[in-house]
């Protein structure tokens, strides 16, 4: 009878990994193509996180008209954090395209938590962590740790 439960509890649990909770989806990150406008601050992190790729032709450059970006504020402090997503073809994976969530510095941005997204699939969840949102994609959930966010494979 212990083999038979053993046997069970062992198929069961990648099932209890999947289905963890990560709290109800309270917002949604609006991604949208960068302004004409000059963003010297946003640029100056795509410089600087994908040097060899931003405004660089080859089969993986891109430039600003497939960059997306959006801002929500996660911990309420009064100051938003800032959601970069690379919406390019060549970027694109079995988990979502390129999803970089930064904090505001004294230096700029810089970058805070890792994940792959979709335009239209990254949510700010219910759960906090140190009074800091999670937040939600379709493959992956980004959870505060220490000064920044780990990224949990949901699927």
């Amino acid at each position: 009878m212990r083999i038979i439960f053993t046997l069970l509890a062992l198929l069961l649990l990648p099932l209890a990994a999947v289905a963890q909770d990560f709290g109800r989806l309270v917002a949604q990150v609006a991604l949208q193509p960068l302004p004409e406008a000059e963003t010297p601050d946003i640029d100056l992190l795509l410089r600087t996180q994908w040097k060899a790729y931003y405004n660089a032709g080859g089969p993986h450059g891109f430039f600003r008209d497939q960059v997306r970006a959006g801002r929500i504020d996660l911990n309420e402090d009064g100051r938003a954090e800032l959601f970069i997503l690379i919406d390019s073809p060549a970027w694109v994976s079995a988990k979502g395209q390129p999803l970089l969530v930064a904090g505001w510095t004294s230096r700029g941005w810089a970058p805070i938590g890792w994940s792959f997204a979709d335009s239209d699939s990254v949510f700010v969840t219910s759960e906090r962590i140190d009074g800091w949102a999670t937040i939600q994609t379709p493959t992956q959930a980004l959870q505060r740790v220490g000064k920044g966010y780990q990224a949990i494979d949901r699927r």
